[in-house]
């Protein structure tokens, strides 16, 4: 197979300028029975051609999931139902034009997977974790193609070379956890793309990946889209993103379309007031220039752009007395067993010699690529992970000298966010009863206060005080992450590592939570650890900046430094990396070349230090 050149994209589109693979017209898709029906998505229609791409933007709740869910024929197996509309596709398959909403399932199954393919947002949870990566591409080969074991397998692994995954012919008898996020996410678009599709729907695909992965996922998406010729729906809130793929833009809002148009269009004149608000929200590289301080995002309203209130600015950090923390050569690595004896062969460097120390009212950035050691380096001040050495001092008395019974007390001051809010909260309780459960376990609250708590927690968040008797599936993974986001409120902390903690969530939404965080640090003096692959939202909130690779910080500075002069070589290739707004659809990705170098080593092999650039 022969990956696409940079020109390709354009010449097949030349060809095949107006052939329209899927016409939907006047979708509506409910859940529930009764009178507890929820309309989803609402007399929706639009079209897709081949080569074109496609974005469907807007908040969470809006319906974007859900229309790729109808188009599966899925939405039933998630308590849905199509109860209008038409979904006109033309199957090759099928050998005709037929209306999806129409089929049965078992002729579903024969479009679905070999013409119309899904990336899903969270590869783990996509991937069956019992099955190695090429099991489950061979298998559907075999399903739709009916080839044998043999030659699926060597397609398997020319898909897996297409998708860039390093020694493919090995990375087939892989479990998905072995693979890192952006490595599983490359497996995912390589089992989407295994029959060829007609269309190619992506829901989320770069959401949790940092941005150097990203660039690569999105460029090898374009180029698969012109050699196989596909029409993409690509559904995504990064509208930086979506400005470098989309030829056309749905912009969705509480189930109804609100405008569709070509993407220059919407992006340099936006119709509709909903549009505007999303493209204001949008935190872009370079807006924070000669700003010495952070400062909150403007949020459009009818009346004109604003913020939650006059505080504009953000706090000056509080460096006259102790640090909040203080973390002093922290070493963290991971034992790797093997041979007869099960002995300890190798250890996985996942953080090196960190020191760095946390003032009142700051926020410290902690950004690199996947696997450089960003969330191991937050779960270990959370005492999550025990460190093999170093000190972390909390207002100066050093924590982990500590008996266990008396570092327990140091956890309600340090709260966490975790980057998969799904994962982090419990299916079995209410979000009500996660978000007081920290306050409860910590003897914080009184019963009688209990639903005040919650309902005002729930509100700071922007969800409603009636979200509390529900479950973690009845939210979108936007609604989920303000959901953790309370929950680490709740304790009153002085301290909370955000890990990805805005990453799920649409633009104005994360601009509301960015502006909360910054309003909560200025009257609460509240520091935060925030660890994130989005420099933009970077740029915006922090004070300071550390830049990590390989489980070592490689350089350090005040956010002014970082973005205005950075000395490393690694921080000005993230910089360049980052997707920028822009009017006409590019191919212009930057990309750093190859895989990050493995952080595991032979016992005995210690890394060597790089020296630590500080601005």
């Amino acid at each position: 197979m022969q990956m696409a050149n940079a020109n390709q994209y354009a010449e097949v589109l030349a060809e095949h300028p107006n052939e329209k693979l899927l016409s939907v017209e006047g979708l509506t898709v409910e859940f529930g029975r009764g009178n507890k029906i929820v309309t989803a998505v609402d007399d929706l229609s639009f079209d897709l051609s081949r080569n074109q791409t496609l974005a469907i933007v807007g908040e969470s709740g809006s319906g974007k999931s859900v229309t790729s869910l109808a188009m599966l024929g899925l939405i039933k197996h998630v308590g849905g139902r199509v109860v209008s509309g038409d979904m006109h596709f033309s199957s090759d398959v099928l050998g005709r034009n037929v209306n999806l909403n129409t089929l049965n399932e078992a002729t579903m199954q024969r479009v679905r997977g070999r013409e119309i393919a899904m990336i899903f947002q969270e590869p783990m949870t996509s991937l069956n974790p019992v099955y190695t990566i090429g099991s489950q591409i061979i298998e559907t080969l075999i399903l739709h193609f009916g080839i044998s074991h043999k030659e699926a397998r060597a397609r398997a692994i020319d898909l897996l070379d297409l998708v860039r995954l390093p020694n493919a012919s090995a990375m087939l008898d892989n479990y998905p956890h072995q693979l890192s996020g952006g490595m599983r996410q490359r497996a995912m678009i390589a089992l989407a793309l295994s029959c060829e599709p007609k269309i190619l729907i992506a829901d989320e695909p770069t959401t949790a990946l940092d941005v150097t992965i990203q660039a690569q996922i999105l460029h090898i998406m374009r180029d698969l889209q012109a050699q196989f010729e596909t029409g993409l729906i690509f559904i995504s809130h990064d509208m930086g993103v979506v400005s470098q793929m989309a030829d056309n833009i749905l912009v969705m809002k509480n189930s109804k379309k609100v405008e569709i148009d070509k993407a220059s269009k919407v992006l340099s004149a936006p119709r509709e007031f909903y549009t505007k608000s999303l493209l204001a929200a949008v935190p872009r590289i370079g807006s924070m220039k000669n700003e010495p301080l952070p400062k909150m995002l403007p949020l459009l309203t009818e009346e004109g752009v604003t913020t939650d209130d006059d505080f504009v600015g953000g706090v000056e950090p509080d460096e006259s007395g102790l640090p909040v923390i203080s973390v002093e050569q922290l070493t963290t690595r991971y034992d790797i067993r093997g041979g007869l004896l099960n002995r300890v062969t190798h250890h996985v460097h996942a953080a090196e010699r960190i020191s760095f120390d946390i003032y009142p009212g700051e926020t410290f950035a902690v950004v690199g690529e996947s696997g450089s050691g960003k969330s191991t380096l937050g779960k270990t001040i959370q005492q999550l992970i025990v460190p093999n050495e170093g000190a972390i001092k909390f207002r100066g008395q050093d924590i982990l000298s500590l008996p266990a019974s008396e570092r327990k007390k140091f956890r309600k001051e340090i709260q966490y966010v975790f980057q998969d809010p799904y994962g982090s909260l419990n299916p079995r309780k209410t979000v009500g009863e996660s978000i007081i459960e920290p306050a409860i376990t910590h003897n914080l609250i009184d019963k009688t206060e209990i639903d005040s708590r919650v309902a005002d927690l729930l509100t700071k968040v922007g969800l409603q005080p009636d979200h509390a008797d529900r479950y973690p599936h009845e939210f979108s993974g936007g609604q989920r992450q303000r959901i953790c986001i309370a929950r680490a409120l709740a304790c009153n902390p002085s301290l909370i590592i955000a890990d990805e903690a805005v990453s799920a969530l649409d633009v104005t939404v994360q601009a509301q939570v960015l502006n909360l965080l910054m309003k909560l640090q200025r009257e609460q003096g509240l520091a935060y650890l925030f660890i994130t692959h989005d420099m933009a939202v970077v740029e915006r909130i922090s004070h300071r900046v550390a830049v990590m690779y390989l489980g070592q910080i490689v350089e350090m500075g005040s956010r002014k430094q970082i973005f205005e002069n950075p000395q490393h070589p690694y921080t000005k290739k993230l910089l360049a990396a980052v997707p920028e707004v822009k009017i006409n659809k590019t191919s212009d990705f930057q990309l750093l070349e190859g895989e990050v170098p493995s952080p595991i080593r032979a016992v005995g092999d210690e890394p060597e230090i790089n020296k630590l650039i500080e601005n």
